[in-house]
């Protein structure tokens, strides 16, 4: 009866994610773009379990098959709700939310240049109101994207001692300093 599949696979993606499939609904997001979409709308689930399996799923999706997901999945919208998930309480949903925005920057370069004017805004944002694991994260993205409007915000960081812990290698345990001094270096 598959033929009769109408609507959203949300259920069935939920479900898989309960049930710790993650190998095979990555197999599935990759031929089905109903499942993929599926991902995405679970982004704005109440349960943080489901969310942070969510965008780690996605995550393993980008760095797999980077050309499945570039389409229509990425627009501003998404971006802001991924940059919007960094702010989260719980940890697992936010660290999920850095790792998958440093792959987006990574991976869709050219597709964030779109966007550059806002994302400028809502990193500047993140450097005065974060927390210190968010500001390092946004000095990362700075240096990445190169988005030398914030280099002035970026200096203002260069000799901060508190420590931050990223889920990235080599950034656990890091001066925010030495993260901004990195930035400008690639600024």
């Amino acid at each position: 009866m598959a033929f009769l599949s109408f609507g959203s696979k949300k259920g069935k993606v939920q479900k898989m994610l309960e049930e710790s499939q993650f190998d095979l609904l990555l197999e599935d997001a990759v031929k089905n773009k109903k499942i993929r979409e599926a991902l995405f709308e679970l982004l704005s689930s109440n349960n943080p379990g489901i969310v942070g399996d969510a965008l780690l799923t996605i995550t393993n999706l980008v760095e797999s098959n980077p050309d499945v997901v570039k389409g229509g999945h990425f627009n501003e919208d998404t971006f802001k709700k991924i940059l919007g998930l960094i702010e989260s309480r719980n940890p697992y949903v936010r660290e999920n939310a850095m790792t998958l925005a440093y792959a987006v920057v990574k991976t869709y370069l050219d597709l964030l240049n779109k966007y550059r004017a806002w994302i400028v805004d809502e990193l500047g944002k993140q450097l005065e109101t974060g927390d210190k694991n968010q500001k390092g994260f946004a000095l990362m993205i700075i240096g990445e994207l190169g988005l030398s409007e914030l280099s002035d915000k970026v200096r203002e960081f260069v000799d901060v001692e508190d420590k931050v812990i990223l889920p990235f290698e080599g950034k656990k345990w890091v001066k925010l300093g030495d993260i901004a001094k990195e930035a400008l270096e690639k600024l």
